[in-house]
């Protein structure tokens, strides 16, 4: 098991047992996991696998909400050396069909009723598939195994064959295949990423190199685990550092589950950070007059703080003094009330987020860092070092990575944390790892001092019919950040000129209306003439920051926000531009008419 995740799993269970490795909710309170707990559980799966023949290079594919019997389904897995396959717990049946099958997984981990019963409705269609094991409840169904009885199996096998497990590990090794993690996809069908070892546990140095960790960190586990940027914060780095995973019950608790967790190390993508940003803003406004005004100034002087720092120039004294009183006044208690304030580190990223909402939270004490990377190098391949955050950039290359921007500016990447590449794509392999440099399909740039600027993917860049190529994701950015607008898609390729499809924020909407005594009807409110009116006069703002061929000429109001539910968004919140431009289509031809 040398240079594998095992060493490390191996060395917190023998050294401090009885330490919490998860803390999850049930009835209202938390419970404790033990490392020592864990790392038994993580024997009993393999001892199961091992027991129904799961041979070394077969695949464990796992469909289920965060929980700490991910974590030991993911281990377990990788002990007997098959390799783990995350599933999305918002798949359609279809979609779970597409990875099952491709993949060829032999075994599956579901949480629930509702996600066994998408798995039971395609498995006619998947021959390799052999048995479920179910996390919660029981089933009738013979191929079901419920989490108790597969445990009890494991643990039988491992007392008949004394050594069974440590034979399994002991032939693990750095090169070996440990995950294939199928893309999220914005286009396309998923592909199968295979992540190694030595993949990830670069990784975890590398990331520790720019951000120093200990046993004593917290993270807390809310966004998907079958997203590399998830898995890495709350399930591989937890097992590298020996820290401690609390789970959010669900997105829904959020606010409340930060506030008891209170991480030390928190990544969220910008969606996150932009409604975390919005409720600040929106306790403000609700500010009695005086309270509100000061507030604002406490702002104000917070951002000439940070654009100081951030130019590299001297902040006064008596600057530094005054943004320290309202720290302690204002926004420590803000801190506080979202649960970061023992956060050392604070990342953003899977998407771009506008430089201001970054502004922002560092002007009130909460450095944010954006990070940049791929499902295609385990992760990361920049980040912001937190000591020099310059906003707007990504930050460098991590430790031991290289980047380089190609001539028709894409990111090219190299170093131990590129993948082996795709599962059964040789072409696709070879085409994404063309000359030794994985070929990310970004468009960026690097500064002098090797801070990397995302600029847009080189398959979504807009080449108007005047010959324009366009870089959509800095003019979403723009409207995003404006009053009342919460999602953007601006579209124009092949066109006279560009135009975006604006989704309104409900909540914004509400407050809107109820500050000018209208119904809070969404419905009659996304045609409501002063709100269409404030829209326009939002779009004519980022408009007179853009060159002429950048501004959007037509805009329309989607009925409802995009979202996963309804096929837009990724799981990570990515829009899909493909569904969205065929779902609105009618929308856009009308921009176009005449």
């Amino acid at each position: 098991m040398k240079g594998t995740i095992f060493e490390r799993l191996e060395r917190w269970v023998l050294d401090d047992p009885a330490r919490a490795a998860f803390r999850y909710r049930e009835g209202g309170e938390w419970r404790d996991v033990t490392w020592g707990e864990y790392g038994e559980r993580v024997r009993a799966v393999a001892g199961s696998l091992l027991a129904m023949g799961i041979a070394e290079g077969d695949q464990v594919a796992i469909l289920s909400n965060n929980r700490p019997e991910w974590h030991m389904a993911d281990l377990g897995s990788m002990a007997v050396g098959a390799r783990s396959v995350p599933l999305y717990l918002t798949s359609a049946a279809e979609q779970i069909a597409y990875v099952l099958g491709h993949s060829e997984a032999r075994v599956i981990f579901v949480s629930r009723q509702a996600e066994l019963e998408k798995v039971a409705s395609v498995w006619g269609r998947l021959p390799r598939l052999e048995k479920a094991v179910l996390f919660e409840g029981a089933s009738s169904d013979p191929r079901v195994l419920p989490w108790k009885d597969f445990l009890e199996m494991g643990r039988a096998y491992l007392a008949r064959h004394e050594g069974a497990y440590e034979a399994a590990l002991g032939r693990r090794s750095p090169e070996e295949v440990a995950s294939i993690v199928y893309t999220s996809g914005t286009t396309g069908e998923p592909k199968g990423v295979m992540l190694t070892h030595r993949n990830f546990l670069f990784t975890c140095w590398s990331l520790n190199e720019r951000m120093p960790s200990d046993r004593d960190g917290r993270a807390l586990s809310y966004l998907p685990l079958s997203h590399i940027a998830e898995r890495m914060v709350s399930h591989i780095l937890h097992v590298y550092h020996g820290s401690t995973t609390w789970f959010a019950e669900s997105l829904e608790t959020l606010a409340r589950d930060l506030r008891d967790a209170r991480p030390t190390t928190f990544f969220a993508v910008p969606r996150v950070w932009e409604k975390f940003h919005a409720g600040i803003q929106g306790l403000m406004a609700g500010l009695p007059e005086e309270q509100r005004i000061r507030a604002q100034e406490a702002v104000s002087l917070g951002l000439k703080l940070v654009d100081l720092r951030q130019e590299g120039a001297e902040v006064p004294e008596e600057m530094e003094r005054a943004w320290r009183e309202a720290d302690a006044s204002l926004f420590a208690l803000a801190r506080a009330a979202l649960g970061l304030d023992q956060a050392k580190y604070l990342v953003s990223g899977a998407a771009p987020i506008n430089p201001e909402v970054i502004r922002f939270f560092h002007a009130i004490g909460l450095p944010i860092a954006e990070v940049y990377g791929q499902t295609e190098d385990t992760g990361p391949t920049t980040l912001n070092p937190v000591q020099r955050i310059k906003i707007g950039t990504v930050g460098p290359a991590i430790a031991g990575v290289e980047v380089r921007i190609a001539e028709d500016g894409e990111i090219l990447v190299r170093g131990e944390n590129v993948f082996k590449g795709y599962f059964k794509k040789p072409e696709e392999t070879a085409e994404a790892l063309e000359g030794g440099w994985l070929h990310s399909g970004d468009i960026g740039r690097l500064d002098s001092d090797g801070y990397l600027t995302i600029t847009d993917r080189k398959k979504d860049l807009i080449i108007t019919a005047g010959g324009k190529n366009i870089a959509p994701a800095l003019i979403e950015s723009l409207l995003k950040f404006e009053p009342l607008i919460s999602q953007a898609v601006v579209v124009g390729d092949r066109r006279p000129y560009l135009v975006a499809l604006l989704a309104l924020d409900p909540e914004k909407l509400k407050a809107w209306a109820a500050e000018r005594g209208k119904p809070q009807d969404p419905e009659a409110l996304v045609r409501d003439p002063e709100v269409l009116a404030s829209v326009a006069e939002s779009v004519g703002r980022v408009n007179s920051r853009l060159s002429r061929p950048e501004q959007v000429k037509k805009w329309a109001i989607l009925p409802a926000e995009l979202s996963v539910e309804g096929g837009e968004l990724t799981p990570t919140l990515k829009v899909r531009r493909k569904v969205v431009l065929e779902k609105y289509g009618d929308i856009i031809e009308s921009l176009y008419a005449g």
